[in-house]
């Protein structure tokens, strides 16, 4: 499987097995952001070291820019809205994609330092 795919489906890097998160939902109130300290499966440190997922923002503000360009070219040239309604609605579209880019700039900024060990499930 590749990282990509890893990312996507937000699964342990080194067995691609256990959950990054403890709810599904990145929309869970109480711990929707929240992981486990370990992989359940293979046991992988998800704790790397303090302050380790602040290196998440570099992963995650791509992504921010990437949704940025698409939803200005779609509202503004597509949908031809006007620019105080395009502001308002994408500060509504980002702000409530917020969970989602969090997770994925987490399982981005892991899967560049964890590698896919085969048979890690079994250590």
């Amino acid at each position: 499987m590749s990282k990509i795919v890893n990312v996507i489906r937000m699964k342990c890097p080194r067995c691609h097995q256990g959950n990054l998160f403890i709810k599904r939902n990145p929309y869970s109130l109480k711990d929707g952001l929240k992981m486990p300290d370990n992989c359940p499966v293979c046991g992988q440190d998800f704790k790397i070291e303090p302050g380790f997922y602040i290196g998440a923002l570099w992963t995650s503000f791509p992504i921010v820019i990437f949704l940025m360009t698409l939803l200005s070219v779609l509202l503004l040239v597509f949908v031809k809205m006007q620019l105080e309604w395009f502001f308002v609605a994408i500060t509504i579209i980002l702000f409530s994609l917020q969970p989602i880019i969090i997770r994925l700039g987490r399982a981005i900024w892991i899967n560049i330092f964890v590698d896919y060990e085969e048979n890690a499930e079994n250590k």
